[in-house]
């Protein structure tokens, strides 16, 4: 069976993967964890096509990652102001 090895794995990441496995996987190591986990993601990633909103969620860290770049960042007014229309009142939705 093949190995895998992860080198300058973050800290806390690995610190996260240890509660996620005690909470999520009962007794399982932080490797079988982990490794259950990657099994899934490649599984289901390379069984189907992305989804809308996994694509949204790609199309949204490019653009995070692009801002960041150039030393820049959206907030949430900004990003509400992109999808405003001019003739659009802002009003909370009501359920009511």
């Amino acid at each position: 069976m093949p190995t895998l090895t992860i080198r300058d794995f973050p800290e806390t990441a690995h610190a996260a993967l240890k509660i996620l496995a005690a909470r999520r996987g009962g007794r399982r190591s932080v490797e079988g964890f982990a490794r259950n986990v990657l099994v899934e993601v490649a599984t289901r990633q390379s069984s189907s096509t992305p989804g809308f909103g996994d694509q949204l969620v790609a199309i949204g860290r490019q653009l995070h990652s692009a801002l960041a770049a150039a030393g820049e960042r959206l907030s949430n007014e900004d990003v509400d102001a992109l999808f405003k229309r001019s003739d659009e009142s802002v009003e909370p939705a009501s359920f009511e």
